[in-house]
C-alpha cells in the first residue's frame, strides 16, 4: 500500500480501517480544524479533487489521504499532536467522535462533500485546485529562507486564501 512509506504500517491499517467519510472527516480535522467551514470544505475540495484529477496519489479517497508526503499530520514526524492523536482517534473512533465537536463537524462536511449534499468549492474546484499550504507554515519558510524544507509553491499560482482565527491555507493551482 502506498502511505507506507512514511507511515508505521500498524497505523496505516488503522487508518485504513475507517470508512472514507471518517478518514476524510479526520483530514479535514487534522488539517482545518481550528478554521471556519468555508476553510474546512476548502481541504475538502482538495481531497475529492485529487481523487478525481491525479492519478499519481491515488484514485480512492483512502489512497489520496494516505500517500506518502501529502497531508502533515500522517506522517510520524508531526509528533504527538498531529499524528498520533490522529491515530489514537481513528483506534477509538466512535468515543473520540462523541466527544470531539470539531471532529463531528468535519466528518459531517465529509460526508455531504462525498454526497454531493454540500458543494465543493466553486474556484478551488474549477481551477482543478489540488495542493494547498498552511499560511502560516508558508510565512515561516519565506521568513527564514536559509531553512531546509520544500517550497513547491514558488512558481505555482495562488488561487485563494481562506484565513479564520486559528489559521488558514492557500490554495495554488
Amino acid at each position: 500500500s502506498r502511505g507506507g512509506d512514511t507511515m508505521r504500517k500498524e497505523d496505516e491499517k488503522v487508518l485504513r480501517a475507517l470508512t472514507d467519510w471518517q478518514l476524510m472527516g479526520l483530514c479535514i480535522e487534522r488539517e482545518a480544524g481550528g478554521e471556519p467551514r468555508e476553510g474546512r470544505i476548502g481541504v475538502g475540495t482538495v481531497i475529492l479533487e485529487r481523487v478525481e484529477h491525479r492519478s499519481w496519489d491515488g484514485k480512492t479517497i483512502k489512497d489520496v489521504i494516505l500517500w506518502p508526503w501529502q497531508f502533515s499530520w500522517t506522517m510520524p514526524e508531526a509528533g504527538e499532536k498531529y499524528y498520533e492523536e490522529a491515530v489514537r482517534i481513528a483506534k477509538d473512533w466512535t468515543e473520540e467522535y462523541r466527544k470531539r465537536v470539531s471532529l463531528q463537524e468535519c466528518a459531517a462536511i465529509a460526508t455531504c462533500l462525498i454526497q454531493g449534499t454540500v458543494s465543493r468549492d466553486s474556484d478551488i474546484a474549477a481551477g482543478h485546485c489540488c495542493q494547498y499550504v498552511a499560511t502560516r507554515y508558508r510565512k515561516y519558510t519565506d521568513e527564514h529562507p536559509d531553512e531546509k524544507g520544500t517550497r513547491w509553491w514558488k512558481g505555482m499560482r495562488l488561487l485563494k486564501t481562506i484565513d479564520g482565527p486559528k489559521g488558514g491555507h492557500e490554495f495554488y493551482v
